[in-house]
């Protein structure tokens, strides 16, 4: 089939002579007078460079005031997490009476444990397992504690061990937020 095809190129004539009207075509065409190029380029406004500096300085500005809301929002909202951490509770005396404060620390441990969560890949691994393994140590106390209010519901003694574990998984938590916002 290629020898065919070679075979039938070779026997075209050698030179194409173009229609005579092609060439004044042609011609035309060359002889035209060109467009100078030396004429100035129309801008639009948009591509002024005084413009494109100005958009560009909007968009840095308006980028970093929506940053600084954003930080700030998140400060704001993990501060008053500290702070409800950090608020004083009363002292109850029986277990029944803990009831209604352990439900202000279980609401902020949830808080705290979900702030520190957004700020775990700015943890070390190391850190995070130390976090981990110090957690459980707290929630096996706050487990004993109750454990032990179910056997005794009025000893005062096992609801202060009770309130203190609450306080250090509450103090642990908010130190270690604070560790992965710096």
């Amino acid at each position: 089939m290629l020898k065919d095809l070679q075979a039938r190129a070779r026997a075209l004539p050698k030179e194409i002579e173009p229609p005579a009207d092609a060439w004044s075509a042609i011609k035309a065409e060359i002889e035209k007078p060109s467009i100078p190029t030396s004429l100035p380029m129309v801008q639009r406004f948009w591509q002024r460079p005084a413009f494109l500096a100005a958009a560009g300085l909007l968009l840095v500005a308006g980028t970093s005031l929506v940053t600084v809301a954003v930080v700030r929002d998140r400060n704001t909202a993990l501060a008053n997490v500290a702070i409800e951490a950090n608020s004083p509770r009363s002292d109850p005396s029986t277990f029944a009476e803990f009831v209604s404060v352990e439900n202000d620390y279980i609401g902020t441990v949830n808080q705290l444990s979900a702030a520190l969560e957004s700020e775990r890949m700015t943890l070390s691994p190391e850190t995070v397992a130390k976090l981990k393994q110090s957690l459980e140590v707290i929630d096996a106390a706050i487990l004993e504690a109750r454990r032990a209010l179910a056997a005794d519901p009025s000893n005062k003694a096992i609801v202060e061990m009770l309130r203190t574990s609450y306080d250090q998984k509450l103090d642990l938590l908010k130190r270690t937020t604070e560790m992965g916002r710096s």
